[in-house]
C-alpha cells in the first residue's frame, strides 16, 4: 500500500534538487558573463551622457563595432566549456546548505549489501532516519563569488556611473540610448560642427538683461521693440529663418559663419533651417509696452504751513516713467491756456512711485480761483497716461490793506473776463480819485495811474498779463513792501536759473546756453543778496530779531555756491554746476520755510506773551495782598502794651480801636498760607510756559513760609521782616519774569501791549511797575493803603512814577519808546504843517495855530 507522506517527501526532494541545480548554474554563468556586462555598462554610461552622438558617424560606427566585438569575445571566453550541474552536485549543495551530515540524500538512492532479516531491519531504520532529514532541506542564496574576479570592486563604480547618467539624462535617457546605436550620417562633412547662438537684446529703456535662446529650441518671452540676433557657425550651407510665413536667409560673415538681426514687434513660432533639416525652432512671445498710469492719491490743496500748493501724485509703468506734468485749467474759463507744471520724479525713471510736489502759485493771476487739474505721465517711447480731473482752489494770499484787496479783486476779474476792460477800469479809477488812500505813498499812486493808462490804451491780450503783474506788484508794495518783492524776485531768478541749467545739460557743447546759464546764476546771486538785505532792514525797522532758521543760513556760503556754479558753467562742467545748484536750492528752501513759519511763530509767541502778562498781573496782586499783611503786622507791633502812644506820636495819630491781636494774627496766618499756595501754583504755570522758574520767586515762597510760621508763634516783628523780604523777592521775580519772557518770546509787536489795558508802555510788553508794600514808617501815617495805591503819589521831577523798592531805581516803566512807524508819522505831520504854514492865503488865526503846533515838535 503506497504511503502518501513518503510520496510528498520524494516530491519535495525533487523540487529542492531542481532549485539547487539552478543556483549552481547561476553561480557558474554570472562570473562568466560579468566582463561582457561591464563593457555594455560602460557603453550605456557614455550613451546617457550623449557622447556617441558627438562623434563623427564613422567613429560612432567603429565604437559600436568595438563594443559588440568585446562583448562577444568576453561571452565566448566565459561561457565556453561551461557545464550544467548534475544531481550529485545538487545533492551536495542541498546537504551543505541544510547542514546535513553523513550524506543522507545518497542513502535514499543506495541498496543494502545484506539480505538477511536482521540486516534489512537495520537498513530500514537507517533509511527512515535519512528520510526524516529531507523535511528541512534548504537551497540558500546563490553565491557567484565576483569578489574573486573583481578584487578592485569596479562593479560598484559602474553602478554609480549608471545612476548618475540616468539622472543627468533625465527624460532624454531613453532617446539617447536609442540614438547611441543609430549613427547619424546626415550631419555635416567631417571636421565641421554646426553651432547655433541666438540672443535677444531688450530696448535700453527697459533696463533688462539680454535673453539667450536655447540652441535646440524652446519658448522665450521678450518685450516689444527687442532685437533678435542669430549666429550660425560650422556649416557651408546658408541657413534661413522662417518667421510668421516669411523666409529670410542669413548673411554670410565668412565661408562657415552666418548671422542675422530681426526687430521683434510681434510674436510667433520661428524656425532656423540649415539645409534639409531644422537646426532650432523657437516660440517667441512678445509683450507690448503698456502706457503709464497716473493718479491722484489724495486731493490737491494748500500746505499746512505757508501758501504753497501741494500736488500729490502717483505713477506706474512697465519699465519706468520719464516725465510727469500737471496741467491746471481755469474752471470758469476753460478756453484759457493751461498752466503746465513739471513735477520732479523720485529715483530718476521709477516703475512705480508716489510723492507730492509743492508749488508756490500764490502770485499767479488764478490764485484764489477754482481750477481743474489733470496729471499726464510719459514713458520712454512717448506713451502717455492721464489721471482723473480734480477741482480745487488755488491758495491765495490774504491782504489786510484795503487798497491791496481792491487791486487783487480787479486782478481776479481780469483772469475770469479779460475782455471786460471797462469793468476793471471802473474798479480802479475810484482809487485814483481818493489820494488819501495812499497816504504819503506817491510812488504807489503813480504806479496805479500808469496801470490804468496801460489798461485803457493797450488792447492786445498780452497787455492783460502786464496789467495783472503791475496790480500784484502794487498790492505787495502796499501790504508789506520790500521783503516780499525781493522774495518773489528771488523765486523768479531761481526758476530761470533752474531752467537754464536744464537747457545747458541737454546741449553741453552749446556755448550760448552755457553763457545764458552763467548769466542766470549771476542774477540769482544778486537776487539772494537783495532779499537778505531786505530781511535785515525789515528786522531793524520792526525792532525784531531775525528768526534762528535764517540766522543759521550763511550768506557767504550761499554766495560761494552761486559763484562756484557760475564758474563751473563757464568752464562747461555741468556736473559740478548741477551739484552746486542743488546745494543752493536746499539752502533757499530752508530760508523759504523759515519765512513761512515766522508768522505762525509770532502768533504763538503773542499768545504766550498774553499768558505771561496775566501771570505777572497775578504777581502784582500777590504783592498788594502781602502789603496788607505787612500793614497788619506793623499795627500789632507799633502800639504799647497799655494803649498809650509811643514817644513822638501824637494823640491824633493813634490807631482806631483794633480787634484783639490774637484773632487778627490767626487770620493773617491763614491768608499768608493761602498766598503761599497761590504763589506755588503761579510758579508751576510759569514753569510750564517758559521752562524755568525765576529764583526770586523761590525766595518769595520761602519768605512766605517763614512769615506764616512766625505768625503761628505770635512773633510779629519776625513776620514783619519776612513779609518785607517776600515783597522785595516778588518785585525781583516780576522783573525776572518780564526779562525771561522777552528773551524767549521776543518783544511785543506794535499795539500788542496796549490791548491789555495796562498802560505801561513797555516796548517788550512786560513792564513791571510794583511797590514794595512797606509801611510809611519814616514819618508817614500808620494806616497805609495797599501797595498798588501807595506809591502812585510819588513821582520824580519829570512827573514819572517812582518805585519804592530797595534799589531806588525807576521801576514804573511808564516811559514808552516810540516805534519807527510813529516817528515816520510824526515827520509826515511836520511836513504837512509846514506846507500849510507856507500857504499865505490862509487866515492869520489859522496860521498862528499852525505855528503853535510846529513849536511843539521843536
Amino acid at each position: 500500500m503506497p504511503d502518501p507522506a513518503h510520496d510528498r517527501l520524494i516530491h519535495r526532494l525533487a523540487t529542492q534538487r531542481q532549485l539547487a541545480r539552478s543556483a549552481l548554474l547561476f553561480e557558474r554563468i554570472w562570473p562568466a558573463i560579468w566582463p561582457a556586462l561591464g563593457v555594455l555598462g560602460v557603453f550605456a554610461v557614455g550613451a546617457l551622457l550623449d557622447l556617441p552622438r558627438s562623434l563623427p558617424p564613422m567613429a560612432h560606427v567603429a565604437l559600436l563595432l568595438v563594443t559588440v566585438v568585446a562583448i562577444g569575445m568576453f561571452l565566448y571566453r566565459g561561457l565556453h566549456g561551461l557545464r550544467a550541474p548534475d544531481q550529485r552536485a545538487a545533492d551536495r549543495r542541498l546537504e551543505r546548505a541544510s547542514g546535513l551530515v553523513h550524506r543522507p540524500l545518497s542513502t535514499i538512492s543506495d541498496r543494502p549489501a545484506v539480505t538477511d532479516a536482521a540486516g534489512l531491519a537495520l537498513w530500514q531504520a537507517h533509511l527512515a532516519r535519512a528520510t526524516r532529514q529531507i523535511g528541512r532541506l534548504r537551497v540558500g542564496l546563490p553565491r557567484p563569488g565576483l569578489a574573486k574576479h573583481d578584487n578592485r570592486a569596479l562593479r560598484a563604480g559602474l553602478i554609480v556611473a549608471l545612476v548618475c547618467g540616468v539622472v543627468i539624462a533625465g527624460p532624454d535617457a531613453a532617446p539617447r540610448l536609442v540614438q547611441s546605436v543609430q549613427p547619424d550620417f546626415t550631419l555635416a562633412a567631417p571636421g565641421l560642427s554646426t553651432q547655433v547662438q541666438a540672443w535677444i537684446t531688450p530696448p535700453a529703456y527697459t533696463r533688462l538683461p539680454p535673453v539667450f535662446l536655447k540652441p535646440d529650441g524652446g519658448g522665450v518671452v521678450a518685450p516689444a521693440g527687442a532685437r533678435l540676433t542669430i549666429s550660425v557657425t560650422g556649416t557651408t550651407e546658408t541657413p534661413s529663418v522662417n518667421f510668421r510665413g516669411a523666409t529670410a536667409a542669413l548673411r554670410a560673415l565668412d565661408a562657415t559663419s552666418f548671422q542675422t538681426e530681426l526687430d521683434l514687434t510681434f510674436g510667433g513660432p520661428m524656425a532656423l533651417r540649415g539645409g534639409a533639416r531644422d537646426l532650432a525652432v523657437w516660440n517667441i512671445v512678445v509683450t507690448p509696452d503698456q502706457p503709464p498710469i497716473a493718479s491722484w492719491p489724495e486731493a490737491p490743496g494748500k500746505t499746512q504751513r505757508g501758501l504753497q500748493l501741494r500736488l500729490p501724485w502717483q505713477v506706474a509703468d512697465d519699465y519706468g516713467v520719464v516725465a510727469l506734468q500737471a496741467d491746471i485749467h481755469l474752471r470758469d474759463r476753460p478756453t484759457a491756456p493751461p498752466l503746465s507744471l513739471k513735477l520732479p520724479l523720485t529715483g530718476g525713471t521709477p516703475a512705480a512711485a508716489r510723492g507730492a510736489s509743492v508749488q508756490d502759485l500764490s502770485a499767479h493771476p488764478w490764485a484764489g480761483l477754482p481750477v481743474t487739474a489733470i496729471l499726464t505721465a510719459r514713458d520712454a517711447i512717448d506713451q502717455t497716461g492721464t489721471s482723473d480731473r480734480v477741482t480745487f482752489t488755488l491758495p491765495e494770499r490774504e491782504f489786510e490793506h484795503p487798497i491791496a484787496r481792491a487791486l487783487i479783486a480787479v486782478r481776479k476779474q481780469l483772469s475770469l473776463t479779460p475782455e471786460d476792460r471797462v469793468g476793471a477800469l471802473n474798479g480802479l479809477r475810484p482809487l485814483m480819485l481818493d489820494p488819501s488812500a495812499f497816504a504819503a505813498d506817491f510812488g504807489g499812486w503813480l504806479n496805479l495811474s500808469a496801470t490804468i493808462s496801460a489798461l485803457a490804451r493797450h488792447k492786445t491780450p498780452q497787455s492783460i498779463d502786464d496789467v495783472q503783474s503791475r496790480l500784484w506788484e502794487l498790492a505787495i508794495h502796499l501790504e508789506e513792501g520790500g521783503p516780499e518783492r525781493t522774495a518773489r524776485a528771488l523765486e523768479q531768478a531761481r526758476k530761470e536759473a533752474r531752467e537754464a541749467l536744464e537747457r545747458a545739460e541737454q546741449s553741453p557743447e552749446d556755448r550760448e546756453r552755457r553763457a545764458e546759464l552763467e548769466r542766470k546764476l549771476a542774477e540769482l546771486n544778486e537776487a539772494i543778496k537783495r532779499h537778505l538785505d531786505a530781511l535785515a532792514n525789515q528786522a531793524r525797522r520792526e525792532m525784531s530779531e531775525i528768526p534762528p532758521e535764517l540766522e543759521r543760513l550763511n550768506p557767504q556760503e550761499m554766495d560761494r555756491l552761486a559763484r562756484e556754479a557760475e564758474q563751473a558753467a563757464r568752464e562747461g562742467k555741468m556736473d559740478t554746476a548741477r551739484e552746486r545748484m542743488a546745494e543752493l536750492e536746499r539752502m533757499l528752501d530752508e530760508m523759504r520755510n523759515a519765512q513761512g513759519g515766522r508768522e505762525q511763530n509770532q502768533q504763538r509767541n503773542a499768545e504766550r506773551r498774553q499768558r505771561g502778562r496775566q501771570q505777572m498781573s497775578a504777581v502784582q496782586d500777590l504783592i498788594g495782598r502781602e502789603g496788607q499783611l505787612l500793614d497788619n503786622s506793623q499795627r500789632r507791633a507799633t502800639p504799647t502794651l497799655d494803649g498809650r502812644p509811643q514817644r513822638g506820636q501824637s494823640q491824633t495819630q493813634l490807631l482806631p480801636p483794633q480787634p484783639p491781636p490774637d484773632s487778627t494774627r490767626q487770620g493773617d496766618q491763614t491768608v499768608q498760607q493761602a498766598l503761599r499756595r497761590s504763589l506755588g501754583e503761579l510758579m508751576q504755570q510759569f514753569g510750564d510756559l517758559s521752562g524755568k522758574i525765576p529764583p526770586a520767586l523761590n525766595e518769595a515762597e520761602q519768605s512766605m513760609r517763614d512769615a506764616a510760621e512766625a505768625l503761628s508763634q505770635g512773633r510779629d516783628a519776625v513776620a514783619n521782616r519776612a513779609e518785607q523780604r517776600a515783597i522785595e523777592a516778588l518785585q525781583r521775580g516780576g522783573r525776572e519774569m518780564g526779562q525771561q519772557m522777552a528773551r524767549q518770546f521776543g518783544p511785543a509787536r506794535a499795539g500788542e501791549a496796549g490791548e491789555e489795558g495796562d498802560g505801561d508802555g513797555d516796548p517788550f510788553g512786560f513792564g513791571f511797575s510794583l511797590q514794595d508794600g512797606q509801611s510809611d514808617r519814616d514819618g508817614g501815617g500808620q494806616g497805609t493803603e495797599p501797595s498798588r495805591r501807595r506809591g502812585s503819589d510819588r513821582r520824580d521831577p519829570l512827573g514819572r512814577q517812582l518805585g519804592q523798592g530797595t534799589s531806588g531805581a525807576d521801576e514804573s516803566a511808564d516811559v514808552r519808546v516810540p516805534e519807527e512807524m510813529e516817528c515816520q508819522r510824526t515827520q509826515n505831520l511836520q511836513q504837512e504843517l509846514r506846507r500849510r504854514g507856507g500857504e499865505r492865503f490862509r487866515s492869520q488865526e489859522e496860521l498862528d495855530y499852525i505855528d503853535r503846533l510846529l513849536r511843539r515838535f521843536q
